[in-house]
């Protein structure tokens, strides 16, 4: 299975404006504040993993002392995007 690996840098063009909800509330919302603390979630999520993995199945995760843990499941054109981002 083909994977592209993210850095935090390429995770922010990734995941720009918090398209595919990371940072959404438990509703699945972006939350009031979610501009302004947008850094401040990408360096927690980074704090917690070492990079981020996209599969060609769109499937995110997140990757950490040799093993990755799923964050999103079948997001549409996540590979893709993440294949734009690494060109």
């Amino acid at each position: 299975m083909l994977e592209i690996i993210l850095n935090k840098e390429e995770f922010k063009l990734f995941d720009q404006d918090d398209q595919f909800g990371f940072f959404y509330d438990e509703d699945g919302w972006p939350k009031d504040n979610a501009s302004a603390d947008y850094e401040l979630n990408v360096d927690t999520l980074y704090a917690k993993y070492e990079y981020i993995v996209v599969d060609s199945q769109d499937n995110i995760y997140g990757f950490r002392n040799g093993k990755k843990e799923i964050e999103m499941r079948a997001v549409t054109e996540a590979y893709d995007i993440a294949r734009e981002v690494k060109e």
